[in-house]
């Protein structure tokens, strides 16, 4: 099928340079040292394709999950499992095969597990949130099969604080959910070494409001804190932090049939209809978290360590009483040796003990480790740097009456070459073996979240990926910057729940299989900050847009498969005011899975405000963001739930971010 060309809703929009901290352009971002790739290069300094939000788009993008604040993003989607759990997809890839990171380390949760289950992360503690579009298994392990988000909070910073006392306060609401929403952080220092730091964060939210009425049990809440402490010397630093989040929210479009027990005896042939019960979810973590960095003088510049702790629990409610516990404590503990720009070596070591009870409980208790060794170099000659790594892992489960043990290699070649300044063409060869996971391999009994009766199959194998990444990108000192990435990843034995044609439990039997596939797609940004000037106004224009494909070795389309996508955004700047106004385009989804059904297009049209203002030492950032201003009815193919639970109807988010 050609792609069809949509019919842009254009309007007039400003940008402005950021006048404060608040802002961040792609400019600044050329000199943020992007941690998600091996040797922390910068953003146009590496073969392989990452992007990254910050500043003030962060700030007016936030939304009440991950994968919703990057769904808009290219090359990135989102499984839109009502307002609060909604996971990254990432080249219509997601579940186990993204690895969502906090500060460099796994969140150590079960999102992946279910779409219903939310992140274990709060995204208006962010800084900043880089993503790796492609393999990343090399760095992160076969968990990041398909690509890795990272979550950059302050709570590990080793940089000097400026003065002995800063903070933020960023108050944020929407009439979609009658959203309300805070976080508070502050930090400082005490003498010339010892630093602390401390954040509180609520989020408060009602049913979402969609085209034809209210999305019912889609409400929900999320608090929770953090207090941690560095110490910055010459040459050994350290963080440490102690966090709290606590979730509770709806999921829509699960009720469960509860019989009343007055009727359990009835006579035979007695009729009786079954009580409905809105299902939610309760969500409790305590985690610990450690970084720690020693600078030396002479073949190695550095020897980085960090470690993580998770004590996981969320319970799934269904009316007054406790249906099904999931618990999960969780470990990383990762050791690196640098050096500056050419090498970086380090071993892994990550455990998972996990355990469910409760009549949805359809994976038994099991304790998966990762162990593993990598090693990631660079070199250059004239215009041209050559980059590669290798990695070995080993994954062992054991669990009562069976278990897994086996051995992984992943590797990559890149190249990075400048024919001229303003030009660079990147290609990234990679090699990936992802492991099987304990769900895929002994799952039995009805998940009813995604309603269907899952089974596993204990004789999978290793899932292996070839994947060639093809990058174009270019920059001028005028302003103009574009970044075009085109991949093709075959599988052998792809690991995906396939239906199987029969019925257990009243739901529809999916059992884990291994099938060759390959994905194959592009993704494209190019904008331009200044493009105009008029009086002492700017113009900026952005175009940007994804497509991917993925078809199974008989030629059939995968499921949930986000379908093409075009964006436009134009600005018009003046002084401390920015507007911007976008319209992106989404394709209807026509290539259907089995079982699957059509998803409509649509076309989003958003817009927001924002007002820099410097009183004293306080930078305030106003904004005021408009959503889905046509007020279209949209739903994402890749959303388990987009055919009884739409996205947001038109609305208004307002905030304002005070730094101090």
């Amino acid at each position: 099928m050609k792609p069809s060309i949509p019919v842009l809703v254009l309007a007039a929009s400003i940008a402005v340079p950021a006048q404060s901290q608040s802002g961040t352009t792609l400019g600044d971002l050329d000199e943020v040292v992007i941690t998600v790739t091996p040797l922390r290069g910068t953003l146009f300094e590496t073969a392989q394709p990452v992007s990254v939000l910050a500043g003030e788009a962060l700030v007016t993008r936030r939304k009440s999950s991950l994968g919703e604040t990057l769904a808009d993003q290219p090359g990135v989607s989102a499984s839109a499992f009502g307002p609060i759990a909604s996971r990254p997809v990432i080249r219509g890839q997601g579940g186990f095969r993204v690895q969502t990171l906090q500060d460099g380390a796994d969140t150590l949760d079960v999102a992946a597990l279910s779409d219903d289950h939310a992140v274990g992360l709060e995204s208006m503690l962010a800084d900043r949130i880089e993503v790796l579009r492609g393999p990343a298994a090399l760095l992160f392990g076969s968990t990041a099969a398909a690509g890795v988000v990272n979550v950059i909070t302050p709570r590990l910073s080793m940089s000097r604080y400026e003065s002995p006392f800063a903070g933020a306060v960023e108050m944020r609401g929407d009439s979609a959910a009658n959203e309300r929403g805070v976080a508070a952080r502050v930090g400082g220092h005490a003498g010339d070494r010892l630093q602390f730091f401390g954040d509180l964060h609520h989020f408060q939210a009602d049913d979402l409001r969609i085209p034809d009425g209210r999305l019912e049990n889609s409400d929900g809440e999320t608090r929770g804190g953090s207090a941690g402490l560095s110490w910055i010397g010459e040459q050994l630093s350290f963080a440490v932090s102690l966090s709290d989040l606590r979730m509770n929210y709806g999921l829509p479009g699960h009720e469960h049939h509860h019989e009343d027990d007055d009727h359990e005896e009835g006579l035979e042939g007695e009729e009786h209809e079954d009580e409905l019960e809105d299902v939610r979810l309760g969500l409790d973590q305590r985690r610990v978290d450690f970084s720690g960095e020693w600078r030396l003088d002479g073949s190695v510049d550095a020897l980085r360590f960090r470690a993580a702790r998770n004590d996981y629990e969320h319970a799934e409610f269904e009316g007054d009483g406790v249906g099904t516990v999931y618990a999960q404590d969780g470990k990383e503990v990762r050791v690196s040796a640098e050096q500056d720009r050419r090498w970086s070596i380090g071993l892994q070591w990550r455990e998972l003990d996990f355990d469910a009870e409760g009549e949805e409980a359809f994976l038994p208790a099991s304790r998966t480790r990762h162990r593993s060794a990598y090693g990631f170099g660079e070199t250059s000659v004239g215009r041209v740097t050559f980059e590669g790594g290798l990695r070995v892992e080993k994954q062992d489960i054991d669990l009562e009456g069976g278990g897994y043990d086996n051995d992984a290699l992943s590797g990559s070649v890149g190249v990075r070459w400048r024919p001229s300044d303003p030009w660079a063409v990147t290609l990234q060869l990679t090699s990936t073996a992802r492991h099987p996971t304990a769900t895929e391999l002994y799952a039995l009994g009805p998940h009813l979240a995604v309603q269907r009766f899952e089974v596993g199959d204990e004789a999978l194998g290793i899932e292996r990926n070839a994947s060639v990444d093809l990058g174009i990108q270019h920059r001028t000192e005028s302003g103009w910057t574009v970044q075009v990435s085109a991949f093709v990843s075959d599988y052998d034995q792809f690991i995906a729940a396939m239906p199987e044609g029969s019925i257990e439990d009243d739901l529809p039997v999916f059992r884990f299989v291994g099938v060759d596939a390959r994905f194959e797609g592009v993704e494209f940004d190019w904008r331009h900050e200044a493009l105009l000037e008029v009086a002492a106004a700017k113009v900026g224009f952005r175009v940007f847009g994804d497509y991917v494909r993925a078809r199974d070795s008989a030629g059939d389309p995968l499921p949930q498969i986000p379908p093409r996508r075009l964006g436009l955004e134009l600005g018009y700047t003046s002084g401390p005011l920015r507007l911007v106004v976008e319209t992106i385009h989404h394709d209807a989804q026509d290539e259907l899975a089995k079982g699957e059904t059509r998803t409509a297009g649509f076309t989003a049209v958003n817009t927001a405000v924002t007002y820099n203002l410097r009183t004293g030492d306080t930078d305030m950032l106003w904004f005021v963001r408009g959503v889905n201003l046509l007020d279209e009815e949209m739903r994402r193919h890749a959303s388990p739930l987009k055919d009884v639970a739409p996205l947001a109807a038109r609305h208004l988010a307002v905030g304002l971010q005070l730094k101090f």
